[in-house]
């Protein structure tokens, strides 16, 4: 992936090679240079939960920080650039402009960087030897995305634009699907697992514009290939036994996929701009492939079936998606009080995909007995899937009050899918429990209205308000179905529906220039309600709310101070909270966060900044009797503090310090650290 850091630094080393035989048509160039030489962490502790939490890595990183140049020809011509990299961080990032007005534009840019992944698990508070792990392996994934674009807009004639972008991701990352982990007789899902990542998305576009007649026509065509490799690791943790009966899973998937847009639309405004009115369509088509291979040996590298095996050899899928979409928007804005909009939109979609699955179960049995190399099963999955969508909106805003806002929005969409699915074991001695049927057909409401408005009854008070119910209704009609000889494999769930009730609220005082305090409120409740085959209706619940309180002030001409504090309660609820036996409580989910900030100048040329964040959780003790390994506790601190010096009109030198605590309960999760950090900063401009 550097050769595209290099192709866009080339860019910019071709754009200073031609550059010096038009400075003398340059008008006052702009170039500035920051650097930031010392970079330094020092850790005492989790240094990989340190990188993870604030995206740096220990010890020293230093680099440019930011270099830009902007040059503005005698002929209208403008070039511009910046770049920055930190490059012991794998921060790196460069952009090119050039462009001019009545001909075209070219513009190049670049950029990665790295994110850090924690390597431990989960931690279950009873166990001794094994109550908590972590991978042998370094967790990071680089992220980078190059892009060009290059266009033309001549006067008279289309505005073209070619388009060209390369998303990729490489490295490893934790995963949350934490592995069963046995100490003694108890198995809690607390072992880590990592996952190896190689993805590349390459994408190419052309996209037209014009305007006839008063017709803003809009045209679009773009082509994506995504190619994605993937390698996963969970090693079963046990106390007891030998090498031969540690379980370690081995996956390998390689899922692509190539996807073809295209976007066409217009629109246009009429009677001085008081309504507006716009059409689209859009058409995707998609091919997806995926293979998998999934390997369990022992410790000792043995190819091994275990309990409920999964020896999967070059499994397949194969996807062929298709869906055109329509929509059109309508805004009145009769007088100036008053706005109203509508909006239609009509989606089909069509989709048919195979897969086969074949194993090698046999002897299918518990004990470290060896697959003979045979497959035991095929599984083979025809599904086809059509689906029929519709939606409605309608906003209105009215400004007739005086120092009032008011506005509301109503979306609607109805959906009708039909799923018909075919499995069957294809081995000459087949597994019944694999062989299925259904033809299902799905009736989806879904609704979204929001309520709100903004008031201003003086200069000391400001007053935002907004309500908001979400509705997502499920029906779910086997028409056909097979009756599972043994374990159910599909068509089991008959409904559920998804009710969402939000309201928020913010109300700032201004009684003086140099106070402003504010309040904010955020609830939200969520409730679900699923119903399976020949079972009563299972009701869950999820319920939030955010209490913010902020106050800024300037006590002093030259000293403005921000103060907050944050407190988000949140409990998830089941029916196994009101269980007769093994009573399971509600989750819940409260954090407290204070913030507070200072920013000084002493002096014209001297800034002082400085900055407190404080976060506290106590979410452990709920499920203590249970003995279930969820919940977290914790205190978070981050102290910083920096200094700024402008020597002179156009050069400067700045340094920070950073001091960051994380001191979680031991009961709960492994992985403290203290860190002192430290920059240097030197900026000039030419």
């Amino acid at each position: 992936m550097r050769a595209m850091l290099c192709w866009t630094l080339g860019g910019i080393l071709g754009v200073s090679l031609w550059l010096p035989s038009r400075l003398a048509e340059a008008a006052d160039p702009e170039v500035s240079l920051s650097l930031e030489p010392i970079r330094y962490a020092f850790v005492n502790g989790d240094r990989d939960k340190f990188s993870a939490h604030h995206w740096m890595k220990d010890n020293y990183v230093g680099g440019v920080k930011e270099f830009s140049f902007d040059y503005a020809l005698a002929d209208g011509t403008q070039l511009s650039a910046e770049s920055h990299a930190l490059i012991d961080q794998n921060d790196l990032g460069a952009d090119v402009s050039l462009k001019k007005d009545s001909l075209g534009f070219f513009n190049l840019g670049y950029s990665e960087f790295r994110k850090y992944y924690d390597k431990t698990g989960g931690v279950y508070y009873p166990f001794t030897t094994l109550r908590s792990n972590d991978t042998f392996k370094d967790l990071a994934l680089d992220i980078g995305h190059l892009s060009l674009e290059s266009g033309l807009t001549l006067e008279g004639w289309p505005d073209l634009t070619f388009e060209y972008e390369r998303e990729f991701k490489d490295g490893a990352k934790s995963r949350l699907s934490w592995v069963p982990t046995k100490e003694g007789t108890t198995t809690r899902n607390i072992g880590p697992s990592w996952q190896d990542l190689d993805e590349v998305v390459d994408s190419f576009g052309l996209k037209a514009d014009h305007e006839i007649a008063g017709f803003t026509l809009k045209g679009e065509q773009r082509w994506e290939f995504v190619r994605t490799e993937t390698f996963r690791e969970e090693k079963f943790l046990a106390t007891t036994g030998v090498a031969a009966d540690t379980k370690i899973r081995r996956q390998d998937q390689a899922p692509q996929a190539t996807l073809m847009t295209t976007t066409l639309g217009g629109e246009r405004s009429f009677f001085a701009d008081k309504i507006f009115t716009s059409m689209g369509y859009h058409f995707a088509h998609m091919d997806n492939r995926e293979f998998e291979t999934i390997v369990e040996s022992n410790a000792a590298g043995t190819v091994t079936n275990f309990s409920n095996p999964k020896q999967i050899r070059n499994a397949r899928a194969d996807n062929d998606y298709d869906t055109h979409t329509w929509v059109g928007n309508f805004m009145i804005n009769p007088w100036n009080w008053l706005s109203l909009g509508t909006k239609l939109k009509a989606e089909a979609i069509h989709r048919e995909s195979d897969s086969s699955y074949p194993a090698d179960a046999s002897p299918n049995s518990t004990g470290g007995s060896t697959p003979n190399g045979a497959i035991d099963s095929l599984v083979a999955s025809l599904n086809k899937n059509k689906a029929v969508r519709w939606g409605e909106g309608v906003s209105l805003r009215f400004f007739g009050i005086p120092r009032t806002a008011l506005y509301t929005d109503l979306e609607l969409e109805q959906s009708r899918v039909i799923l018909a699915e075919d499995r069957k074991d294809l081995v000459t001695i087949p597994n019944v429990n694999e062989d299925f049927s259904r033809y299902t057909v799905t009736n989806v409401r879904r609704g979204t209205w929001t309520l709100g408005g903004h008031v201003a009854p003086g200069s000391f008070l400001d007053l935002t308000t907004q309500v908001r119910r979400r509705v997502n209704n499920n029906d779910y009609d086997d028409q056909r179905e097979t009756v599972a000889s043994g374990t159910a494999l599909s068509a089991f769930v008959d409904m559920q529906n998804i009710h969402t009730d939000e309201f928020t609220t913010r109300a700032t005082l201004r009684p003086s220039r140099w106070f402003r305090p504010s309040f904010r409120y955020q609830f939200r409740n969520d409730k679900y309600a699923t119903r399976t085959e020949a079972q009563d209706t299972v009701k869950t619940g999820m319920l939030s709310n955010i209490y913010t309180f902020d106050v800024t002030a300037q006590p002093l001409r030259d000293l403005t101070t921000t103060a907050s504090f944050s407190r988000q309660t949140a409990v998830t609820t089941t029916p196994a909270g009101s269980a007769s036996s093994a009573n399971v409580p509600g989750f819940r989910a409260n954090v407290n966060t204070w913030l507070f900030s200072t920013d000084y100048s002493p002096r014209a040329n001297v800034s002082i900044t400085n900055a407190l964040l404080y976060s506290r959780a106590r979410n452990f003790n709920d499920f203590t009797a249970s003995g279930m390994p969820f919940g977290t506790s914790f205190d978070r601190l981050d102290v910083t503090t920096g200094l700024k010096w402008a020597l002179t009109e156009d050069t400067s030198v700045g340094t920070e310090y950073a001091f960051y605590s994380y001191l979680p309960n031991s009961l709960t999760e492994v992985g403290d650290y203290h860190a002192h950090v430290i920059w240097l900063e030197l900026s000039k401009q030419f």
